[in-house]
């Protein structure tokens, strides 16, 4: 299974357009090659580098297993949508307080659809997801917040 984007490379710079102090515009993301037999995908994006350990901005589950495509305006209608760490329901694009930060999207291709209400925290869906999880992929870029950038 892999993870890629039009819009940055794997260790590549995040367009700072996706930043919760820009845009907060959730990147074009393409899956491949999604396992047969999965019942759903889940993905996660964390900040690496949290001076508090990994911080969770956003998480999506019960997303249609022939899911290639994923944007703002393309998110599935059954997926459910996350707490982030930040107490939000939704995207929540990289804002380092300070410095370069690196941010991961973590796909999970899973055996069974979650049964976990909209809203979930990130440990409820750990704790649902485990022994689950068929096949994962990984995209990683980071982003720099400097002094003129919000």
């Amino acid at each position: 299974m892999r993870l890629t984007s039009p819009e940055f490379s794997d260790d590549g710079e995040l367009p700072w357009t996706m930043s919760a102090a820009n845009e907060n515009r959730m990147p074009a993301l393409e899956l491949h090659e999604v396992p047969e037999g999965a019942k759903s995908l889940a993905l996660v994006l964390e900040d690496l580098d949290s001076p508090v350990g990994a911080l969770t901005h956003w998480l999506a589950w019960n997303l249609p297993p022939d899911t290639t495509h994923l944007d703002a305006l393309t998110f599935p209608a059954h997926g459910r949508i996350g707490l982030s760490a930040f107490g939000k329901i939704g995207y929540l694009g990289p804002t380092p307080p300070e410095g370069r930060h690196i941010y991961r999207f973590t796909l999970s291709a899973l055996d069974r659809m979650l049964d976990l209400p909209q809203g979930a925290t990130r440990k409820q869906f750990q704790a649902a997801a485990k022994n689950h999880v068929m096949a994962w992929a990984t995209l990683e870029g980071s982003i720099e917040r400097s002094g003129s950038q919000g």
